[in-house]
């Protein structure tokens, strides 16, 4: 999923093949059930078959993908009458059943315990563990060979710490003692004796303790190495896991939630009827969420004004995420929605700054809308909330009305751009469009109806949302004062913004920006923590800098 969120597809084709996957568990309620108790049985195979392929698994890890396996087959084994994409499973079923074959069920992590090695798997250990634990019935049944091959019928074997093991025959029967008997020491009323057998046996039964951890170490490293040489064949296990668990989570996300399957189109369009945010929705009270159309086809900049609560961000951030599910293969939380492919998303929302680095909250900003202008494609989705409201008034307006008119003129992306610069709303261009967000004004309160209309909003009621979060009553009223007479003397009532200026821009007038391509880059390396940062991500970062600097000179 991660991958997924990471690298949207831009082919329709592959789009689609993973819609139908969905389709697939979507439409099949119970096997997908079934399907996602058994994935809940498997562990991170990609993580244990790296720890293999490096000599660093232990047995538990052994069993950890024993048992992965086992969970991976039975779903192999429910998809088998389905039209769902094959895989071969007789490789696996083989290392499941080596692995059961070789290692405890409950085995130490450690190699210096033993305990690793199941009975059965070698002879020579299994012979070292029954002499450890059956060493005194063996010495018996070694004392009645000696007996009916000497014919000496008190002969006995005894133990004391000086001499170990040994064999005691008494005087009157040395007749009878064999020619494969060593004598140690003679006494008044008996000898004693040793053989090569007894003595074979002694050391094996002192050295056992150390031969079968040593032996086990030795059987399990061949084992790993056994498996370290089916790293593909297990990667690619991993691969296909990922992908039933992706297609089937999505589908019962879509299930629970109510989402559909979007109509992926190659055109520029950009249609959702009844769209909703994916998390608000999920932390709301069932059907308490109100959704909202969009249609950028004819005109694809859409300019959206409004009071604080109202829901622009909501909107903003919705469509962005309804588009990213769309292109990574999911349903989408709408009633219908047609999307045309876009290459990029770019999102300038919420503010932040880097205290660290001298950066301010409208620095920030600025660097980010940078991005996006020098960014941005023709087949781009740009969301921007509030861009400008940094600094001040005159700058701020300024800054947020030559960006939409060069997104209008220069790019011509599909636009989301909220803002609280009412002025804004006099822009007037063939492709934009105004919305605004529907708020009841009654005697006693103003309701926030959270619901998206053509045209402008008229007020945002600031005021109201500063008493609701709980300010000082005096406060509210001086501030009622302040803006009944700012509004009498507004400065923006007769705006006269003169007409574009075409200039030809000269390749260095073109690069002349507030921070290159290299210094972006630079900044971004430095404020990384490469403590904190996976394979993956670094790679990511990596592509993302190439692409950035690359992308300059186009």
């Amino acid at each position: 999923l991660h991958s997924y969120l990471m690298f949207p597809l831009l082919s329709i084709e592959k789009i689609q093949q993973r819609q139908s996957r969905v389709q697939f568990f979507y439409d099949d309620s119970f096997l997908r059930s079934a399907i996602q108790l058994h994935l809940r049985e498997i562990f991170d195979i990609e993580r244990l078959t790296s720890r293999i392929v490096m000599q660093k698994a232990h047995a538990k890890d052994l069993v950890a993908l024993k048992k992965s396996l086992m969970a991976w087959y039975k779903i192999r084994e429910l998809l088998k009458e389905k039209e769902f994409i094959s895989f071969d499973t007789l490789k696996a079923k083989e290392i499941i059943e080596t692995i059961d074959k070789a290692i405890l069920d409950e085995p130490s992590t450690s190699f210096t315990e033993g305990s690793l090695i199941k009975t059965a798997w070698s002879k020579e250990l299994d012979e070292l563990h029954l002499l450890q634990k059956n060493f005194k019935s063996i010495l018996k049944d070694y004392t009645e060979e000696e007996k009916n091959a000497t014919g000496i019928q008190n002969l006995k074997v005894r133990y004391n710490r000086n001499m170990g093991y040994y064999i005691e025959v008494t005087k009157g029967k040395l007749s009878s003692v064999p020619s494969h008997f060593i004598l140690r020491r003679a006494l008044v009323n008996a000898d004693r004796y040793t053989t090569e057998r007894l003595q074979e046996l002694e050391t094996k039964l002192l050295s056992a303790d150390e031969t079968i951890i040593a032996l086990e170490q030795s059987l399990f490293f061949e084992l790993r190495e056994n498996l370290a040489k089916e790293h593909s064949y297990l990667f690619s296990i991993a691969k296909d896991i990922a992908l039933i668990d992706v297609s089937a989570c999505l589908a019962e996300a879509a299930s629970e939630q109510n989402w559909t399957c979007p109509e992926i189109l190659a055109t520029r369009e950009l249609e959702i009827i009844e769209g909703r945010h994916p998390v608000v929705e999920f932390h709301m009270q069932d059907g308490s969420f109100i959704p909202n159309s969009l249609d950028l086809n004819e005109k694809p900049f859409a300019l959206i004004t409004g009071p604080n609560m109202a829901g622009k961000s909501t909107y903003l951030r919705q469509t962005a995420l309804i588009v990213l599910l769309a292109q990574i293969g999911s349903f989408v939380p709408a009633t219908k929605a047609r999307i045309g492919i876009v290459d990029k998303i770019f999102c300038r929302v919420g503010s932040s700054d880097n205290l660290a680095r001298g950066e301010s909250s409208f620095l920030v900003e600025m660097t980010e809308t940078s991005q996006i202008v020098r960014g941005a494609t023709k087949n781009s989705l740009v969301i921007m909330d509030e861009v400008g409201r940094g600094t001040s008034t005159e700058d701020g307006l300024s800054l947020a009305w030559a960006i939409s008119e060069y997104i209008l003129n220069k790019i011509q992306c599909k636009t989301l751009f909220a803002t609280h610069y009412h002025e804004l709303t006099r822009l007037t261009h063939s492709l934009l469009q105004l919305l605004c967000l529907e708020v009841l004004e009654t005697e006693e309160k103003i309701i926030f109806l959270k619901k998206i209309k053509e045209g402008a909003a008229e007020n945002s009621y600031g005021i109201h949302v500063a008493k609701l979060a709980g300010l000082p009553l005096s406060i509210i009223d001086r501030a009622n004062e302040i803006l009944s007479s700012l509004q009498k003397t507004a400065p923006y009532t007769d705006l006269e913004i003169p007409e574009i200026q075409e200039k030809k821009e000269t390749k260095r007038e073109v690069q002349n920006f507030l921070f290159s391509q290299e210094e972006l880059v630079i900044d971004a390396i430095l404020s990384l923590d490469p403590n904190n940062l996976t394979p993956l991500e670094a790679l990511q970062s990596i592509a993302q800098w190439k692409k950035n600097l690359t992308a300059k000179d186009s």
